[in-house]
Parts: C-alpha cells; structure tokens; sequence
C-alpha cells in the first residue's frame, strides 16, 4: 500500500477498529481457567498467547477453544500427553506483545504459539515497524526459553473472516495483513527455532455466532500438523543431542528458579484444599495398590512430607534421596525395584520409609513453573515398570496442582 494513503487511511482505520471493539463485549469467551491438557506419557508443553485465535471468541470454555484443540490435536499426532496454558489478551498489539510474556518462565515449555496481529492490521501498522517488534519479540522468546523451544507464529486470518470486520474497510485491513505475514513468513525462514503457520478461514461463518468450536478444531489441526514434526524430533533426539539429553536439559531448567520461593507463595493451605489433597493422594494409593503414597514438598535443601499415607509424615535431606531424581526428571520417574536399579548400586537413596522397593513418582509445579514437589506412590514389594499406569500418576499431580492454583487465586 502507498504510504501517503497508508497515513490518509489509518486515522478512519483507527476509529473504525475502536467502534467495532466495543461492539465485542458483550460476545461470549471463555472465563473457565486458562489451561487445557490431553492424557498421555511425557507430554509436551505449550504456551499459546495473544489475540484473535488464542481469545477463543464465540465458545464458553479453552476446553473447545484452541487450547483444548491443539491439545487434542497435538497427541493424536506425537502419541505424547499435551499441556497447553494460554494467556489470551483481545487488545494485545505487536507493540504490547512482550509485556505478557513478564514471568512466565518461558524455559519451561517446548512450544510457545504467538498469535498476533488483527489490531495491527486493521490499525495498517507500518510494515517496518511490525518487523523491528516481531524480530525483538523472537529474539526475547529465544533468549528466556530452552534450547529446544520452538515457536510457531500464527498468521493473521483473512480479516474478512472476521464478522465484525467483513466490510469494505475489511479488505483494506485483510491487504494489509497479507503484507505483514509475508514479513513473518521472512524473518521466521531466517531462524531455525521458529516457524510461520498462515491461517485460513475455509470454514463458513454461523449466522448469530463469532466462531464455532468447529473453526478452532480446524486451527487446531492446522497448527498440529506444522507443530508435531519439529517437536517429535526434539523428543526423539535428533535435532539437538539425544532424547536422554533433553530429559535432563529440560529437568534442570526447570529446577533453575528457587522452588523455596514458590512454596512460600502458597502460603498455609485452607482446609478445603489440605482434605483435596489428602483424598488425591488416597486415590492414588488405593489406584496403585501401594502400602504407601505421599505428597512431599522441596523445602530449601530439604524435604518435607505434607501428605502421608502409610508411614509417619517427615523431614529430610533433599541430597540423596528419591524424590530429589522424581523432581528433576521430565515426566514419571519410576523404579521397579530399588535394590536392582544400576543408578543406586554406588549409592542407595534415602527414602521416606525403610524397606522400600518400588517407588513412582511425578513432579507437582507452582503456577510459575517451578518444581516444587512430587505426587509419589511407593511399597516395600517390586514390581515391573510395565504395570505402572504412568498417564493416571500424571493425572492425578495435574490434579493437586489445580488445587494448589484455586488456592493462591
């Protein structure tokens, strides 16, 4: 677009765009809480942030928005579970984009999603300045996640598609768009962590409705197909070292930040929450048919027991013991029989209670990404790791977490 006609235009582009965002208030988006996962073993972990998609407009819950899609979509394809949280802002801009990023600790995710762009399209946002702030927005994604992060910036949508905005004014704004994801498309080409996925609007808009759970499955599976190849190469080893390399890389990221600090935020537990967990820690004995099950936290250098069932609640040194090796792997952490483990033939591990043989674990994260913890099943009997029901151990830290989350809110 011309640039004089650019500036003639962007004053009536500016106030259109303003009156139409009124008119969103009062459309239905979700409220229910910013996260969504699909079962599975060793499972990947997203951050979807920004607008248009990521908002979910026209559905009630992340569930059946793109969250909850992408999830599903994402472990159809790997075999893996997939968490993904979503931090959605209807007015976050290019410009803005890096504030939502403060302290979320980027480290702990193998894929952040960036959708941004519709405001800035319809407001015709110089084409330069749109690659200086996603240059600047990558480059900070890169520097505060892991080495094996990908991102994958999501195309902004034919702006027509967009009820509110299928105008005349809409085809400027949908032209414009096209210029800058060309401009996305270059400068992600340029960089091997990132990757541009454009977005369609094949599907036909619902007389009454914004966006159906229909158009999110469609993205879902759109961004699934560009997403699960790079991460199943991550996973398997052969992009970056070997998968055992990446377990450990990703597990000692995510120990980096002082896991002290995140269980002083937690502050004492009310009631409600201390019998929640105590009842998930009883049904994870009872599922596993364990003489004993605990939920121990990481207490500066040491460990404390704050739910204990089958032997007498304790503190001890983190140096040495069990659950120290639970809560710096990437997933379940299970041995089948201590005694013939070769990692704790030099050096038996200190354990909560005398005689125990088989142990399965898995971490438990403050909402900040810190390890904190671990949900642990344990008996002084062996058994092999092929009965262990790694997914439903999975399930029920996912659980203790949520409890823990409602707890600081």
């Amino acid at each position: 677009m011309p640039q004089l006609l650019r500036w003639a235009l962007m004053p009536l582009m500016r106030a259109w765009s303003a009156a139409v965002t009124r008119e969103y208030d009062g459309i239905p988006r979700p409220r229910d809480t910013p996260q969504a996962h699909s079962p599975g073993t060793d499972s990947d972990r997203v951050l979807i942030f920004g607008s248009g998609p990521a908002v979910g407009w026209g559905v009630l819950s992340h569930n059946v928005a793109l969250p909850g899609s992408l999830a599903r979509a994402l472990s159809t394809r790997t075999g893996r579970g997939t968490d993904v949280d979503v931090i959605p802002n209807p007015l976050v801009t290019i410009r803005t984009s890096q504030a939502e990023l403060d302290g979320l600790g980027l480290w702990r995710y193998d894929a952040v999603v960036v959708s941004i762009g519709p405001s800035d399209a319809v407001a015709l946002l110089s084409g330069l300045v749109w690659q200086r702030e996603l240059s600047a927005l990558l480059d900070r994604i890169r520097r505060e996640s892991s080495l094996t992060t990908r991102i994958f910036v999501l195309g902004v949508q034919p702006i027509r598609s967009i009820a509110a905005f299928d105008s005349g004014l809409g085809s400027v704004a949908e032209k414009h768009a096209r210029s800058l994801n060309e401009a996305s498309a270059a400068i992600c080409a340029g960089q091997e962590q990132s990757h541009f996925v454009p977005m369609t609007a094949r599907l036909p808009s619902t007389p009454g409705r914004v966006r159906t759970a229909a158009h999110y499955a469609e993205w879902a599976d759109l961004l699934a197909d560009e997403m699960a190849p790079p991460l199943n190469a991550e996973h398997l080893g052969t992009a970056r070292g070997t998968a055992e390399g990446r377990a450990v890389a990703r597990g000692a990221e995510q120990l980096s930040p002082d896991p002290r600090r995140a269980v002083d935020r937690l502050g004492m537990l009310d009631a409600d929450t201390e019998v929640r967990c105590d009842q998930i820690v009883a049904l994870a004995r009872s599922a596993y048919g364990t003489r004993s099950a605990a939920l121990t936290f990481i207490d500066g250098d040491r460990l404390w027991d704050m739910v204990s069932l089958g032997f007498t609640p304790r503190v001890y040194p983190m140096a040495g013991s069990i659950t120290a090796l639970a809560v710096s792997g990437a997933g379940a952490f299970v041995v089948s029989d201590v005694v013939l483990d070769d990692r704790f033939t030099a050096r038996p591990p200190l354990l909560s209670q005398g005689q125990t043989r088989f142990y399965a674990g898995f971490p438990i994260e403050a909402d900040s990404g810190e390890r904190i913890g671990v949900l642990c099943v344990f008996d002084p009997e062996p058994r092999s790791t092929g009965e262990v029901d790694t997914v439903l151990l999975r399930e029920l830290a996912l659980l203790i977490q949520a409890e823990l989350g409602r707890h600081q809110e």
